[in-house]
């Protein structure tokens, strides 16, 4: 996964079909932009907003393709919740990440609540696949024309000075899936480094609930958080925070996932596209 393309990540929400009468087999997409925060920290005024999107799309540029060559170890872990927000069940899958144009993931090992001593190869490698699509990335050009962007303020993140831009929804934008219904709505807040342009965090969630399924289905809520860590390879992604509740007929969905990602390094050798690894219980 790219660390500084601005990140809009997409927020795939598997299991969907649970809550559609008729058996619907589709996934949620969310595609993630963000900005905001009201504190004042430079001595220096701040460029124009257009100055500091562009600056921050050409950095994105530069860092994604320095990450194409490079490997890192990530865990997902997967938390079923109640209505009290306590996790009623909890599964941890670990891998090694190789992203690129020949993207590969190989599965470490699956652990947590009541996970079998051979789990199913195939389960756990659709899993992974999930964990993956949830961080699908987008670039602010494909998306930016969606929302109302200004730049917020300024901030400090661990001694970085940081740009905050925020960004609401624009109204009456045109939709040609359930995708696209609920980017619409997405509002959020993006942290860029003053002196890099690198996005060192997000936060973003709905505006309001938005109804899905036609209609069947409605998504009252959806938070999402993103975080870099400084490295030997620069800025990258650190962790990507999901927290997603569904309403449907007869049937709730509440659900937490966990992405961390670590131990960034140039990839061993050119890996084969695709979902492999053999899968233990620990």
């Amino acid at each position: 996964m790219p660390a500084e393309v601005l990140c809009f990540y997409s927020l795939t929400v598997k299991g969907a079909s649970r809550y559609h009468a008729g058996g619907m087999n589709r996934y949620f997409r969310f595609f993630l932009l963000a900005g905001l925060v009201p504190f004042a920290v430079h001595a220096e005024p701040a460029p124009v907003l257009q100055t500091i999107v562009d600056r921050t799309l050409a950095h994105s540029d530069a860092q994604q393709q320095a990450l194409q060559s490079m490997q890192y170890d990530q865990t997902a872990a997967v938390d079923q919740l109640d209505d009290s927000d306590k996790t009623v069940q909890h599964e941890v899958l670990h891998m090694i990440v190789s992203p690129g144009a020949n993207p590969s993931m190989q599965i470490v090992s699956v652990t947590g609540d009541n996970a079998p001593a051979t789990p199913d190869q195939a389960a756990v490698q659709a899993k992974a696949r999930d964990v993956e699509d949830n961080k699908q990335t987008f670039t602010l050009r494909a998306l930016v024309n969606r929302f109302t962007l200004a730049l917020a303020g300024e901030d400090q993140i661990a001694g970085q000075p940081t740009y905050v831009l925020a960004f609401t929804p624009k109204p009456g934008q045109p939709y040609q899936d359930e995708t696209e219904k609920v980017v619409n709505q997405l509002q959020g807040r993006i942290w860029i480094s003053a002196r890099t342009y690198t996005v060192l965090r997000i936060e973003a969630r709905l505006s309001h609930p938005v109804s899905v399924a036609w209609f069947l289905a409605r998504i009252p809520t959806l938070d999402f958080h993103y975080s870099t860590q400084d490295s030997d390879a620069g800025f990258t992604p650190s962790q990507v925070g999901i927290t997603l509740e569904v309403d449907a007929l007869f049937v709730g969905f509440h659900e937490r996932q966990t992405i961390d990602m670590m131990n960034f390094r140039p990839r061993a050798s050119k890996p084969t596209a695709g979902v492999s690894g053999v899968v233990s219980r620990q």
